[in-house]
């Protein structure tokens, strides 16, 4: 079947329902994508601050003892402190 077009701008009613159904399916599935990478984004934003915030909490609330200072005595060896300076290592 043969269709001659009429003026200058044919206009077929099925085509331009099946291109706006289309470019509508294409516009939803591109937003799609982007909301999707935006829940990503916010879930790995949340997972680093809970893993952060264990962390600190890890930090400041973990024991440390302090060992008890005690006397030498005559039968253990002295034992000299070294540290760093500019000039080389310095031994007190």
């Amino acid at each position: 079947m043969t269709q001659n077009a009429s003026g200058l701008f044919p206009f077929n009613l099925a085509g331009a329902a099946r291109g706006g159904i289309a470019l509508f399916l294409q516009v939803m599935i591109g937003m799609l994508l982007v909301v999707a990478a935006g829940m990503f984004a916010v879930m790995t934003a949340i997972a680093g601050l809970m893993l952060a915030g264990a962390a600190l909490v890890m930090r400041f609330t973990g024991r440390r003892p302090m060992p008890a200072p005690r006397a030498p005595s005559e039968d253990e060896p002295m034992t000299l402190n070294a540290r760093r300076t500019p000039r080389g290592w310095t031994v007190e």
